[in-house]
């Protein structure tokens, strides 16, 4: 059950990933990625929310959704090989400035709004 769980919440983290950067790319016509960055950072949210909401709800289905959601999901939904890489390219073809932001605004915004999600989790 535990492979299958983790199978569903990858497929779809996978799918929301794709059309939700696909979506916020398309419309702002920056070169900076800007679909990636939303995606890890509301991922980081989504991630800290769950933790939250699981660490003061035991009597939850802990291991499934864990798996589904917190392992399945947002494992897929975001993504650090992509992160890297348009950072990489961002560099390498001069825009030191937005490579800068990225590669600093990414881990830095999304530990914070995993706190933020943490903190609101726990009191839901």
């Amino acid at each position: 059950m535990t492979y299958l769980l983790l199978a569903i919440g990858g497929v779809l983290g996978a799918l929301c990933r794709y059309h939700i950067s696909q979506f916020i790319q398309v419309r702002r016509q920056i070169f900076f990625p800007i679909g990636t960055f939303v995606v890890n950072l509301s991922g980081s949210l989504l991630l800290g929310l769950l933790g939250g909401l699981l660490a003061f709800h035991a009597n939850w289905p802990v291991q499934s959704l864990q798996s589904t959601f917190g392992i399945g999901f947002c494992a897929t939904y975001t993504t650090f090989s992509s992160f890297i890489f348009e950072t990489l390219q961002l560099w390498r073809l001069g825009r030191y400035r937005a490579a800068l932001i990225n590669v600093l605004g990414q881990p830095l915004l999304g530990c914070l709004l995993a706190w933020i999600g943490l903190m609101i989790g726990e009191h839901l």
